[in-house]
């Protein structure tokens, strides 16, 4: 057996690559790894150690432990380096030869990298579990759930089989530990298993890694890395729990691209066959003039909707062709389009692009192509939706590796202005696909298809934004840095920003939203009960969508601008905490919401007073008179106010300063804009 050692950790390893237990020396706690039984299986084959010549080596300090492998049956030689940094074990597993193409898949048998057998701690997991694979009524199938768990292990019942697991750790408030790799798709495996006094009650968690795929597509994958780590409190809190692990992975994670933290985001929804025009070229540029003028000229960007051929969701997947419909002149579709995005980007700061898709296919559409689409196992072209018109999946690997995928985007790209970002709809990983040539499945749709995609765009200067995590089974940081439809956590805060809902409560605000549901200009008819009636423009929903941009976009870009420390929630509340002090509370039964920043109150229930940069943005959802304790470099300065409309900002008055404070009534859906002067 060897020994890595330092002043945090002791590990002890197995003559094999495995860890047998951990030591944590600023506790006193101790944790399990693998058995005496512990194996791999190569390609489905379970091979024991025996079949394998092992080199081990110790590096004198003690901090590094190499095994050296050659399977004794062929040419593969494996290479497995155990390290040990601060309160972290590393291990790095890569595959040293294989002329032969042989090695396909490593699954680890019976040999978690963190197990635990004190029923006194809690764990917590994102479970990963496959929807059916039949057509569910209005579409979609093959997609997978997230499962959030929280328990403590003497309280849970057992596991039956191992769960694929995204995330997971384990704490007990003095400590808490967890596995984390580089693997994409489903990294983990958790078990809670039992066998003890109470059968039906656990008395261990374990952590192990998934199915390493080595090859995907023929395409050797890039080296495996895993970490143990043991965390004590890392933000404040008093404890060791989730919360610090969630604190680690997002500084693990990279930063999101920094345009969708700057800018107020949304759709513009253009046209639809059934519905026809809902605001055309001049009414986009109408709508971002407005939001220009109502949030100051903070920077938009506006994925026009509906933009091609006869509206939303027609001629996919080809984007070879304009709406006519959308211009005054349709011969000029193109030429409105082009001065629609350049006079937006020159007098307000605004960023049109598109919102696209490449993983549907109708056969109407001049770029039908049989070959690309995904196949089900009896080899039928695979039915994403059944409703109005039929709708195929298509198969990204199959349509990257033809090079279709390219030549339809090189088209997009020559047909209309697209800058710094674009938005693929419904963009996922789960086109999963049966051919004569193999499965295509999940990892292969990523690795293959995705993210050749994704890399064609970044190449060009454009970053890819999508729906939502769309049920895909993948770790999703580094990969997307915007989402459509995201409910904030912890763990991805700055990492992924996301929407949130038009159909918002003070929770929602409170835990940082913004608009995910498309704007339009028109008034479009809506069957109700019966009868067809009028539903709101974008004149009648000004009110409800200024609320948006300062009750939720706003306090966003105020979340995004710090640090998430700490959140937790229950049934009953909300809580957020940041790394400079800011706090947030909401009281789910009450509705009400509290954002605080040391003795400045930032938000009170629907009164907003958030500072940003060089600005204040007071705002009041249904009036207000009060006052306000000024951030202390505003203290004693002198500044300006005015108030926000749709068409521009006028000089503002009807307020009290003092040194430390202001005092001052606010219209209700009314904005007012504190500058220094």
């Amino acid at each position: 057996m060897f020994l890595l050692e330092n002043d945090h950790l002791l590990v002890g390893l197995y003559d094999w690559p495995g860890i047998r237990r951990y030591a944590h020396k600023d506790t006193g706690i101790g944790m399990n790894g693998s058995g005496p039984e512990g194996k791999w299986a190569l390609n489905g084959s379970v091979k024991s150690w025996e079949e394998w010549e092992i080199e081990a080596r110790q590096l004198p300090e003690r901090s590094v432990v190499s095994y050296d492998m050659k399977l004794k049956s062929n040419d593969l030689r494996l290479s497995v380096i155990f390290r040990l940094e601060q309160n972290e074990v590393s291990v790095h597993l890569q595959v040293k030869e294989d002329t032969e193409q042989w090695l396909e898949r490593i699954d680890w048998i019976d040999q978690p990298l963190l197990a635990c057998t004190n029923s006194g701690f809690s764990y917590a997991r994102t479970e990963i579990h496959p929807k059916s694979w039949k057509l569910i009524p209005g579409g979609g199938r093959g997609l997978y759930d997230r499962k959030q768990i929280k328990d403590k292990i003497g309280y849970a019942v057992p596991d039956r089989h191992d769960v694929p697991t995204m995330h997971s750790c384990l704490f007990n408030g003095e400590l808490c530990c967890f596995v984390h790799t580089n693997y994409p798709v489903i990294p983990l495996l958790s078990k809670a298993s039992g066998g003890g006094h109470y059968s039906e009650r656990s008395d261990a968690y374990a952590i192990s890694p998934n199915t390493y795929q080595y090859r995907v597509r023929g395409q050797a994958m890039e080296p495996l890395e895993m970490s143990i780590v043991f965390l004590t409190d890392g933000n404040g809190d008093g404890k060791a729990d989730e919360c610090d692990y969630q604190l680690w992975l997002n500084r693990q994670f990279p930063d999101a691209n920094p345009i969708y933290k700057e800018a107020i985001w949304y759709k513009v929804f253009c046209a639809e066959r059934k519905r026809g025009v809902l605001t055309t070229f001049r009414e986009t540029l109408d709508i971002i003039r407005q939001v220009h003028h109502i949030t100051g000229g903070i920077p938009q960007i506006v994925y026009l909707v509906g933009w091609q051929f006869d509206g939303h969701d027609t001629g996919y997947p080809s984007l070879n062709r304009i709406n006519p419909k959308l211009a005054v002149n349709p011969d000029r579709a193109g030429e409105e389009l082009a001065e629609l995005v350049q006079t937006a980007k020159k007098e307000y700061a605004c960023t049109v692009s598109y919102h696209i898709n490449v993983d549907d296919a109708y056969d109407d559409s001049p770029d039908w192509n049989p070959d690309i689409l995904s196949r089900d196992p009896d080899g039928a072209a695979r039915v994403w939706l059944d409703l109005d018109q039929r709708v195929y999946h298509i198969s990204h690997s199959k349509d990257v590796e033809s090079g279709h995928a390219f030549a339809r985007l090189d088209e997009f790209l020559k047909l209309v202005p697209v800058e710094r970002t674009v938005h693929l709809d419904a963009f996922r990983n789960t086109n999963a696909s049966w051919d004569g040539d193999g499965y295509i499945g999940p990892m292969e749709e990523l690795v293959c298809g995705m993210k050749p995609i994704i890399a064609y765009f970044k190449e060009r200067g454009i970053d890819v934004s999508t729906e939502g995590q769309n049920g895909m089974p993948i770790e999703d940081a580094g990969v997307f840095s915007a989402y459509w439809h995201f409910s904030p956590s912890q763990m991805y805060h700055g990492k992924i920003v996301g929407g949130g809902s038009v159909d918002m409560n003070a929770i929602a605000w409170g835990k940082g939203a913004s608009i995910d549901a498309d704007i339009l200009y028109r008034g479009e008819p809506t069957r109700l009960e019966g009868e067809m009636v009028k539903s709101a423009s974008f004149d009648s929903n000004w009110n409800q969508i200024v609320d948006i941009l300062y009750l939720g976009s706003m306090l966003y870009r105020f979340y995004l601008a710090r640090e998430m420390v700490e959140m937790r929630e229950d049934e009953h509340t909300v809580m957020m905490r940041f790394g400079d002090g800011v706090t947030m509370m909401a009281d789910k039964g009450a509705n009400r919401l509290a954002v605080t920043w040391g003795d400045l109150v930032i938000a009170d229930n629907d009164d907003r007073f958030i500072p940003i940069d060089n600005r204040i943005y007071a705002y009041s959802r249904h009036g207000s008179e009060r006052a306000w304790t000024l951030p202390r470099t505003w203290q004693g300065m002198k500044y300006q106010a005015y108030r926000l409309t749709k068409d521009g900002r006028e000089l503002y008055d009807d307020y009290t300063a003092e040194d430390r404070s202001i005092r001052i009534k606010l219209e209700p859906h009314v904005p007012v804009i504190l500058e220094l002067i």
